[in-house]
């Protein structure tokens, strides 16, 4: 633990919890039952509010992020994973790595806040209550669920990622007074305490909810701590009968590891690449040397490549948003929302080389460079939608059709500056010692510019909803923007993009109640822009070089939904085939000392990832819940391997893939007695970089967890990584990759009002 942190966060919780108790007796009593009977019928659910099936523990019965309507999950073509509360609550999870680790087709993204890899494609992007925001690594507290829809959805979020749409959705305010407090220790001085409080205002139609969470830990990693500290307000008020609004406010504190992490001791150290061959250069070992590292294995776990002391990523963000939803009559409701959003980040870290020399003693010597990246950015956004909706003929003809836009603006101030540091030894480092040569500013810009989009998504049922045809189409383009070097004074203009457009058309048979066949074709696409192929210097170094990239992705999906047990129990099964044109990746796997500015961007075209998908979701009985499933992914990328013949593949990508995590509750829906859980994710081995060089093994990570309840309070003990197992969650190059933490214990307490 950081002892500059301790104090703080120690009175943080101190203050937290001794404050609930009083907040939650100032709060007004809660309204009589005859006042209202449930949330629902006093704070009116629109068709935009989804609306769950309560027998169903995990998973979900109805969607927002698909359609941007409460839809029923068997209503939607398309492959939709919903992390929700419960399942949150039960994992312990409060951060997103571990909210997404029994689901299926989804991994963390390294050295991206919050992002991931989905169905082997980088999806850098997330988004609030279908609202864009800036990437950093929130906690979980306000969620009250993510939905990620897997593939490209531009027809829904406009120009988006090949890999598919992550939507966080916030928890609401209820109109009947509730909350908890919870406090969390673990390994590494792990603390983190939390408040979640909501009721009525009492004399009015207003309803709050605030979440606050403090958090602070050591890393496994040297001179690497995290620290959180986030509230979110959120007033609901019921301005007449048919018109609601929302406001919510959100503030957070962030000081959160750099994004690299534990580097592979590979057997070849740097590869040439052509067009269509890459060689590699075996490891040599000097003679007379004896490795203390062999190769094909991990460097030590507290090893910190990519952080020195004063190195992290602090980020400060303040934001907005504000919706109103009105509902004219049965057939025509309107949402209106806005949102602003300020960052100001500094992100210190350092890159680690991918190729590595032996010194005298047999010590591995890695070389590396510093990065400084600082930013001020601020993002107005908002999006309006109609929807109209109405059944026909006894309900046997139905259609639902959205219109809407969506419109946003950005500007910011941006600076990089690199410097290279001395080498590390991974047997005994160093840390601390001076750069070799100091950090030297290569941007500085000023930049603004912003975008348009617009929207249709119709939806089509007949037979009572047994034949259901999808379909939507966005259009987006993006505003003249401007960008001025402040270094030398001079203006890049790009005038305003040609208009993209992105379908989608699917098709939903329900044969019986319980089973949903589907089929769905999409597309996203972005527009024709000069990619800067050494990113971190300006475009006027003579050493720049420009191309031009027409990114666009297709995908082509088929499957079966079933529901089971009123709902409770969700199957689902779908074949898959992903098509991604022209995209851009930055790349460290030359020399980064010879590279300008020590990244490059390579422009791929022919990335292909297809396969099974398998997945379940929900209750089996009343005290029986599980999550989790099983994908086999077959992958093509640019290029060839060695052999100059084989196709390579996706960096990252097991072929096999199964995750799982079960709750058993032993006493049923007593009071008070204990729960087991536990979880279990397993894969097959990867590509360790993207030019198909070498492989890390699969491996296998368990988790096991106990609660006991005793009337409001419910103690929790989890221990993630029962064994102890590196495993690696996103295989990039050997400098450095995402793996999972150690073996970690966490003793939790909740209370309940």
């Amino acid at each position: 633990m950081n002892p500059a942190h301790t104090p703080k966060l120690s009175h943080g919780l101190v203050a937290m919890l001794l404050l609930l108790p009083s907040f939650a007796g100032a709060q007004p009593k809660p309204a009589p039952a005859s006042a209202a009977s449930s949330d629902e019928s006093a704070i009116k659910l629109d068709v935009f509010t989804v609306k769950e099936n309560t027998a169903r523990a995990y998973g979900s019965s109805n969607l927002a992020s698909a359609t941007r309507l409460n839809t029923a999950a068997e209503n939607v073509p398309q492959s939709i994973s919903v992390i929700n509360e419960a399942l949150l609550k039960d994992m312990g999870a409060f951060s997103y790595e571990q909210a997404v680790r029994y689901t299926p087709g989804v991994t963390q993204r390294q050295n991206v806040q919050n992002g991931s890899v989905i169905r082997g494609f980088i999806a850098s992007n997330r988004y609030r209550n279908g609202f864009l925001v800036p990437g950093f690594e929130t906690d979980l507290i306000n969620l009250d669920r993510i939905e990620i829809l897997k593939g490209p959805s531009a027809s829904i979020a406009g120009s988006s990622e090949s890999g598919g749409y992550v939507n966080f959705i916030t928890k609401r305010p209820k109109l009947k007074e509730s909350g908890s407090a919870s406090v969390m220790f673990g390994s590494r001085a792990f603390m983190r305490g939390t408040i979640d409080a909501t009721g009525p205002v009492e004399g009015t139609n207003l309803a709050y909810r605030v979440n606050a969470v403090s958090l602070s830990a050591d890393s496994w990693r040297d001179n690497e701590t995290i620290r959180k500290t986030a509230v979110y307000p959120t007033l609901l008020w019921q301005a007449t009968k048919n018109t609601q609004v929302m406001v919510e406010l959100e503030y957070f504190d962030g000081l959160t590891p750099s994004g690299f992490s534990t580097p592979y001791i590979a057997p070849v150290n740097t590869v040439n690449q052509t067009g269509t061959t890459s060689t590699s250069q075996a490891v040599v070992i000097p003679a007379g040397v004896v490795p203390k590292f062999k190769l094909g294995q991990w460097a030590p776990m507290s090893l910190n490549s990519s952080g020195e002391p004063g190195m992290g990523q602090r980020t400060d963000l303040y934001s907005l948003f504000a919706t109103v939803t009105h509902q004219f009559n049965d057939i025509f409701y309107a949402r209106q929302a806005v949102s602003y959003f300020r960052t100001n980040s500094n992100a210190y870290r350092s890159t680690v080389a991918n190729f590595f020399a032996y010194n005298p003693n047999g010590e591995i010597i890695y070389e590396r460079n510093a990065t400084r990246a600082i930013g001020v950015t601020k993002i107005q956004r908002a999006q309006g939608d109609v929807v109209g909706t109405a059944k026909f003929l006894q309900d046997n003809l139905g259609g639902t059709v959205l219109v809407g836009y969506d419109v946003g603006r950005s500007e910011g101030v941006n600076t990089t500056a690199t410097g290279q540091m001395e080498p590390i030894n991974i047997s005994s480092p160093v840390y601390g010692v001076p750069l070799r040569t100091p950090l030297n500013k290569t941007v500085d810009n000023s930049t603004k510019g912003g975008s348009f989009g617009y929207f249709a998504n119709a939806q089509v049922t007949g037979l009572q909803e047994r034949l259901v045809l999808t379909g939507g189409l966005r259009r987006d383009q993006s505003k003249a923007t401007w960008t001025r070097n402040n270094i030398n004074g001079l203006y890049t203009n790009t005038p305003k993009t040609a208009t993209v457009e992105s379908p989608m058309y699917g098709l939903t048979v329900k044969p019986l109640k319980w089973l949903a066949a589907y089929a769905v074709s999409s597309e996203a696409g972005a527009a024709t822009r000069q990619v800067a192929i050494f990113p971190n210097i300006p475009l006027t170094d003579p050493r720049q070089i420009l191309r031009t990239a027409t990114p666009l992705t297709t995908n082509k999906e088929f499957g079966l939904k079933l529901s089971l047990l009123d709902g409770a129990f969700a199957i689902n099964a779908a074949h898959y085939k992903i098509v991604q044109v022209d995209n851009v990746r930055n790349n460290t796997s030359n020399d980064i000392i010879s590279v300008p500015g020590g990244s490059q961007n390579i422009i791929e075209s022919g990335n292909i990832a297809k396969g099974w998908e398998f997945e379940f979701s929900g209750s089996l009985t009343r005290t029986l819940a599980l999550v989790g499933g099983y994908s086999f992914t077959e992958t093509q990328a640019p290029g060839f391997k060695e052999d100059g013949r084989s196709p390579r593949e996706i960096r990252g990508m097991p072929k096999h893939k199964f995750q799982g995590f079960v709750r058993y509750d032993i006493t049923g829906n007593q009071t008070s007695g204990f729960s087991v859980r536990g979880g279990i994710v397993y894969q097959t081995s990867v590509w360790g970089i993207a030019e198909n060089t070498y492989r890390i093994a699969g491996e296998t990570r368990w988790d096991v967890g106990l609660n006991y309840r005793k009337k409001n309070w419910d103690f929790s003990l989890t221990c993630e990584n029962v064994t102890d197992v590196i495993f690696v969650q996103a295989a990039v190059a050997p400098g450095s990759n995402t793996v999972d933490a150690p073996r970690t214990v966490y003793l939790g307490a909740t209370w309940k009002y």
